[in-house]
């Protein structure tokens, strides 16, 4: 989302990661090459210098309005941008699971009252939940929305030579974290009655216990672990269903896009998530529940007329929408 806002609202824009170097970054996501960057190369754990050096690249690049997206980010960028003398602060929440413990929700509730950002939520739930942690703070509502000229049905016979694979084909998208519940998925997978391959996109810590998970399940010559990505687009057309088995989530934009593409999803029924799919050919189901998300998953591979579920998306999810709120809260 941060990419995408940088590529199209108006103006001069300076896209910085507190991870990675410039050169992992462009590898990993070849089209941020288009946006001036910086990577910080943060490690773990607290970097109170980061600060300092971050107040100086926003003053030196002449930045009036900073916009931060989940708590980390807040806490570096939001006070760097009060140090520099920055005008405006937004900041994006896209969940609030990081919230869970009374020690995040104090810090969190000091960087809040330091930076005094304009808050803004990406689902109604997130919206009800801010205004109870930070009643202090007004919170906005600007729901995700995605770009439907890049993400849109193609040929997905073609889209499948480009996995390599054919029959029923499920789909998954998401950092390899015990978050994103791809154990469930897996678990799921082993259970279903349909016989499919399962993609799962994505990196993250979780990799090599998911891998040796899906091998303990007998499910390893069907499973493929694509990595990170920046080729969505070219690859969700080829799946017969997208599956998101999150145990937390905030309005995710991987839902919308797959939908986008003509796929329907089958998900968790976590924050903002039922809201964002297409009632009638999308499904949820309770989080950790890997018996109910292999029925809901054979099911919809069993619908031989499924309904396609881009319209749905495109009146409700529009970019340009979103892209023109965002636009005004920045001035542009």
């Amino acid at each position: 989302m941060a990419l995408e806002l940088a590529r199209h609202l108006p103006g001069r824009h300076l896209l910085i990661s507190l991870e990675g170097t410039v050169a992992t970054l462009k590898a990993n996501w070849p089209r941020i090459g288009e946006v001036a960057l910086v990577g910080c190369e943060k490690s773990g754990g607290l970097e109170p210098g980061l600060v300092l050096r971050l107040a100086r690249i926003l003053r030196r690049a002449k930045v009036n309005c900073v916009m931060t997206h989940h708590i980390g980010p807040l806490i570096y960028g939001g006070l760097a941008a009060r140090l520099a003398g920055v005008g405006k602060v937004i900041h994006v929440e896209h969940d609030i699971w990081h919230y869970e413990t009374a020690r995040r929700r104090q810090v969190a509730g000091l960087a809040m009252r330091l930076v005094r950002p304009q808050l803004v939520a990406i689902s109604p739930q997130l919206v009800a939940r801010l205004k109870l942690l930070f009643p202090a703070r007004p919170v906005r509502l600007i729901e995700n929305g995605v770009d439907l000229q890049r993400f849109s049905p193609m040929s997905r016979q073609i889209a499948r030579e480009n996995l390599g694979l054919s029959g029923k084909i499920i789909g998954s998208a998401g950092r390899l974290e015990l978050v994103k519940g791809h154990d469930v998925l897996l678990r799921a997978f082993a259970r279903m009655a349909s016989v499919a391959n399962l993609v799962i996109a994505g990196n993250g810590s979780q990799r090599g216990a998911l891998e040796a998970l899906a091998r303990e399940l007998g499910i390893a010559d069907r499973v493929r672990f694509l990595g990170h990505t920046d080729s969505l687009a070219e690859i969700y057309p080829g799946f017969d269903v997208f599956c998101l088995s999150s145990r937390h989530e905030g309005l995710p934009l991987a839902v919308l896009e797959a939908q986008a593409c003509g796929v329907p999803v089958v998900a968790s029924a976590v924050g903002g998530v039922a809201a964002a799919l297409s009632p009638q050919c999308s499904k949820t189901v309770p989080p950790e529940d890997p018996l109910a998300l292999a029925r809901a998953l054979d099911q919809v591979l069993q619908n031989a007329d499924p309904v396609d579920p881009r319209a749905f998306v495109a009146a409700h999810f529009d970019w340009a929408k979103c892209l023109s709120l965002y636009s005004q809260m920045i001035g542009a």
